[in-house]
């Protein structure tokens, strides 16, 4: 039986927590088999503040404010506030469809049985770059809603006695209108004067991080990983050292998912007859990854955890342990890693002590439907979602 997980009982705060984990753990290429995500999510947060793996186009930060600016005018009730706000973004999808750049359409598929809305996706953006005035929830401003368009068009006396409170509109006052015709007709390509918006939005929201660097610098190149785009050798040295320890760390803990999979072909093959060309290919990329691992300076876990508490987290006393005793391994047997008994006791104690008896090293049914490959792949912190963000928003700014 597959894992699952219960949203009963959980406020809405839990569950747009819980949703943001669930989305983390969809990263492509860094499913998190070692109990590292949150470290990867505090590097990614501190890039790209606001951003998601589920973001594919910039233009939806102004669709979904239009269309909550459009609920208001209307004054729905607030109880069909998200019935009414599902079928409006379902139609989006066809009329992005129609249109002349239809990549990156969320739904685009699954249609009317998309599960994961983009309003919900984006949401978090607009709360961090301050589109939407309250740091809420979705879930808390459709229950409020009502009161809230009472609350932005006029003033009035709170329920506490002497306090009267003025007009707070729940969008920002400066945000572009909607074009003529939308939603009917979509497009993802931004009017300069949106682009600009946006842009004044990261740059003041998302001040020193190297996402309102980017957003501002004309010569980003894209570069397929972000610690070789040309623009960030330009940037201020804290975001640069920023760079650089997503750049290391992603360097370093490459090997763990190559070694666990290693493992895992090397038991398969031993219990249910797996195929040995994965061992072989698997031997292969960690010898590979430990010839570039061992051109570095050996990884200082106590300056990376250093790092992590200057970006308001504290690596936890076995994840901590974890990474210690991996950079003491790669530092101990350098070239003679893969055979290395005491790595792969580490790998194992790790996944035993994450997974407890849902293990794949341990739990022969999970082992068997093992399909050659969990987790592979540099660490990129958002890099292909965020790229193509910044590629809408110079487009527009260009235009």
């Amino acid at each position: 039986m597959k894992p699952s997980f219960t949203w009963l009982d959980l406020t809405s705060q839990d569950r747009d927590k819980m949703r943001r984990v669930m989305d983390l753990l969809k990263e492509e290429g860094t499913v998190d088999e070692m109990g590292l995500g949150t470290l990867r999510d505090t590097i990614s947060d501190a890039l790209f503040p606001g951003t998601s793996v589920l973001h594919t186009r910039l233009r939806y930060v102004l669709f979904i404010p239009w269309m909550y600016q459009e609920f208001e005018r209307k004054r729905l009730a607030g109880n069909a506030i998200e019935e009414k706000g599902r079928d409006y973004e379902i139609s989006l999808i066809s009329a992005l469809g129609n249109s002349d750049d239809s990549e990156g359409t969320i739904g685009s598929r699954a249609k009317a049985t998309l599960s994961r809305l983009p309003s919900s996706a984006y949401w978090a953006a607009l709360v961090r770059w301050g589109l939407f005035r309250h740091e809420q929830s979705q879930g808390w401003y459709h229950r409020h809603f009502s009161e809230l368009v009472r609350r932005s068009r006029e003033s009035g006396r709170a329920d506490d006695p002497g306090v009267v409170w003025g007009r707070e509109p729940n969008w920002h006052p400066r945000l572009p209108p909607a074009p003529a015709g939308f939603p009917g007709e979509a497009s993802f390509a931004l009017t300069r004067e949106e682009a600009a918006f946006i842009q004044g939005r990261i740059e003041e929201r998302c001040h020193g991080s190297l996402f309102a660097w980017l957003s501002k610098e004309d010569a980003v190149q894209f570069a397929d990983h972000l610690w070789d785009e040309p623009a960030v050798g330009v940037a201020n040295i804290k975001i640069q050292q920023v760079v650089e320890w997503a750049r290391r760390f992603s360097l370093h803990v490459e090997g763990l998912p190559l070694f666990y999979n290693l493992l895992l072909a090397e038991r398969k093959r031993d219990e249910h007859q797996g195929d040995t060309d994965l061992i072989e290919r698997y031997r292969a990329e960690a010898q590979r990854w430990i010839q570039e691992e061992l051109q570095e300076s050996p990884f200082d876990t106590k300056g990376f955890e250093n790092f992590m508490i200057l970006r308001g987290r504290s690596i936890s006393t076995p994840q901590s342990r974890f990474l210690n005793a991996w950079a003491d391994r790669v530092r101990l047997c350098g070239e003679s890693l893969v055979d290395d008994r005491n790595v792969r006791d580490l790998i194992e104690r790790r996944e035993r002590q994450l997974k407890g008896h849902r293990a794949r090293l341990f739990n022969s049914v999970r082992l068997q439907q093992w399909d050659g490959g969990v987790g592979v792949g540099r660490m990129e912190f958002r890099w292909s979602s965020v790229r193509q963000l910044l590629k809408d928003l110079h487009q527009g700014l260009a235009n």
